[in-house]
Protein backbone atom coordinates (compact mmCIF):
# COMPACT_ATOMS: atom_id res chain seq x y z
CA UNK A 1 0.00 0.00 0.00
CA UNK A 2 0.79 3.59 -0.91
CA UNK A 3 0.60 5.78 2.18
CA UNK A 4 0.68 8.94 0.06
CA UNK A 5 -2.39 7.68 -2.07
CA UNK A 6 -4.58 7.51 1.39
CA UNK A 7 -6.44 10.15 3.52
CA UNK A 8 -4.35 9.24 6.72
CA UNK A 9 -2.25 6.36 8.04
CA UNK A 10 -0.69 5.38 11.28
CA UNK A 11 1.69 2.96 12.73
CA UNK A 12 1.12 2.19 16.56
CA UNK A 13 -0.89 5.70 16.52
CA UNK A 14 1.97 7.84 14.58
CA UNK A 15 1.24 9.42 11.40
CA UNK A 16 2.96 8.38 8.35
CA UNK A 17 4.70 10.41 5.81
CA UNK A 18 4.71 9.08 2.46
CA UNK A 19 8.02 8.56 0.97
CA UNK A 20 8.92 11.66 -1.33
CA UNK A 21 8.22 10.57 -5.30
CA UNK A 22 5.20 8.53 -6.83
CA UNK A 23 7.35 5.72 -7.51
CA UNK A 24 8.31 4.76 -4.69
CA UNK A 25 6.08 3.46 -1.54
CA UNK A 26 7.81 3.86 1.29
CA UNK A 27 6.45 4.46 4.86
CA UNK A 28 8.07 7.19 6.79
CA UNK A 29 8.01 7.50 10.81
CA UNK A 30 10.31 9.47 13.12
CA UNK A 31 11.89 5.73 13.65
CA UNK A 32 12.96 5.76 10.21
CA UNK A 33 16.16 8.28 9.22
CA UNK A 34 16.69 9.48 5.82
CA UNK A 35 18.18 10.04 3.08
CA UNK A 36 15.39 8.49 1.51
CA UNK A 37 15.44 8.18 -2.25
CA UNK A 38 12.42 9.51 -4.60
CA UNK A 39 12.51 13.34 -4.00
CA UNK A 40 14.19 15.11 -7.29
CA UNK A 41 18.21 14.89 -7.50
CA UNK A 42 18.27 11.26 -5.94
CA UNK A 43 17.41 9.11 -9.33
CA UNK A 44 20.64 7.80 -9.65
CA UNK A 45 21.85 7.15 -6.45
Amino acid sequence: MYPGRMDECTVDGERVDAQEGDFYGGWVTSRVVGPFKGAPGTRGW
